[in-house]
């Protein structure tokens, strides 16, 4: 996956350091001097220099063909212009824009091209390293805007659900299976598919009915 973060600063940086072994991460930072940090504590790294609201220095970034782009900036109103510029100009698919001042997130909607409003660079790199491919990502940023839960659980052997099929699961009324992770597989969880303890289960579901779910798990 091809990740432009956009801002060197600490979010910039933890980003850098969490998704660059397995993904390509270029870095975009307007302080020359930040850059050069950068550069000497990760030598084999794209680091550019340049300000990120400018196109000349998004087009040498190559953020046109980027995957995701993470707009991570100390400042809300640059973070909001290269989120725009993102999507409408360079069609990105999925944009994160990181949130500075509380006040302003009510600007950080998809007028502006922001899929996801972000206080830290966590929920990207959790997102990136859950193995997700870009669509499941998309699908699941829908998701939590319309408030449903997403639940999370790694089964164990001792799992009730642990070798059944998910079409023989007592799942309670508006509960899907989004995903299965089994170990570097991503399952299409269809109701023959059996689950097996390490199977790492999304399941999307009323937020009234998480408990009820917990307990179908065995997780009370």
């Amino acid at each position: 996956m091809r990740i432009i973060v956009l801002g060197g600063g600490m979010v910039g940086l933890h980003m850098l350091v969490s998704l660059r072994d397995d993904h390509q991460v270029v870095v975009v930072e307007k302080r020359l001097e930040r850059v050069g940090e950068l550069k000497e504590k990760f030598p084999e790294a794209d680091i550019l220099h340049g300000d990120a609201c400018e196109p000349s220095v998004l087009d040498a970034a190559r953020v046109a063909g980027a995957d995701v782009v993470a707009a991570v900036t100390g400042d809300d109103e640059d973070n909001l212009v290269i989120s725009y510029l993102s999507k409408f100009e360079y069609g990105v698919p999925l944009v994160f824009a990181r949130v500075n001042n509380p006040k302003n997130e009510w600007l950080f909607t998809a007028d502006w091209g922001v899929d996801e409003a972000v206080c830290s660079a966590s929920i990207i790199v959790q997102m990136v390293r859950e193995e997700l491919t870009l669509g499941e990502m998309v699908t699941l940023l829908k998701l939590r805007r319309e408030r449903l839960v997403i639940e999370e659980v790694q089964l164990d052997a001792g799992s009730p659900v642990v070798g059944k099929a998910i079409k023989d699961m007592s799942l309670p009324e508006e509960t899907l299976v989004a995903t299965v992770l089994r170990e570097s597989s991503n399952l299409i969880p269809r109701g023959d598919l059996t689950l097996m303890a390490g199977d790492k289960v999304l399941f999307v579901t009323d937020p009234d009915k998480v408990d009820i779910l917990r307990g179908v798990l065995g997780l009370d």
